[in-house]
């Protein structure tokens, strides 16, 4: 490879702009016996990152892992603990792994609990032996409705504005008042906890 293309690359990939394929070809030319010399220095960060990439864990490092556990324990407290204490701990199992089964269930029971409180149309009540036992549900042009139906308040959406515009100033007034009561409080609260400071 020219070095003029290989230089490029090793910009771009300072830059983290590389692709894995220009990232191959940058491993492929650092691996070859003869390179440019000048790109010589970047030799052995290549060759790390393939022998870094070979490497595995050797047979002995859960044994050396408790051990090393165990000979902090043992420094810390004074009482060690033997390697069958430690292979006797249960594994740590993070509360995430249940967090589906745990939505899962509160996603059925709200549901449940909505189909109960509003049930289909055509169900208009529970007969009994005795009668029917009316449903909390109205029939209203065969649309459910609930007994506290909901209708429109304003037939004028200009009308329907002001009043929104009116609470909504209210709700800004009543929270403006209570920021400045809480700004004085807070304001009382530190020239006390500056004057107790000081003295």
């Amino acid at each position: 490879m020219e070095h003029a293309v290989i230089a490029a690359l090793l910009e771009k990939y300072w830059s983290a702009e590389t692709t894995v394929e220009e990232e191959k070809t940058l491993a492929a030319y650092f691996t070859q016996p003869s390179i440019d010399p000048e790109l010589e220095p970047y030799r052995d960060l290549f060759g790390w990152y393939a022998e870094e990439a070979t490497l595995a864990p050797s047979q002995d490092l859960e044994s050396r892992i408790l051990e090393s556990i165990r000979q902090a324990d043992s420094a810390q407290h004074g009482n060690p603990v033997t390697q069958s204490e430690l292979s006797a701990l249960a594994p740590v199992r993070p509360l995430y792994r249940h967090a589906f089964r745990y939505a899962a269930a509160a996603v059925v029971l709200i549901g449940l609990g909505i189909y109960l409180i509003v049930q289909p149309a055509g169900d208009t009540g529970t007969s009994t032996p005795g009668g029917s036992i009316p449903s909390p549900i109205a029939q209203t042009d065969n649309h459910a409705v609930g007994t506290a139906a909901i209708t429109d308040t304003y037939d004028d959406p200009q009308a329907a504005l002001a009043a929104i515009r009116k609470a909504l100033f209210t709700a800004s007034v009543k929270m403006n008042k209570g920021k400045k009561i809480t700004q004085q409080n807070m304001d009382r609260l530190s020239e006390s906890w500056q004057s107790a400071v000081n003295n």
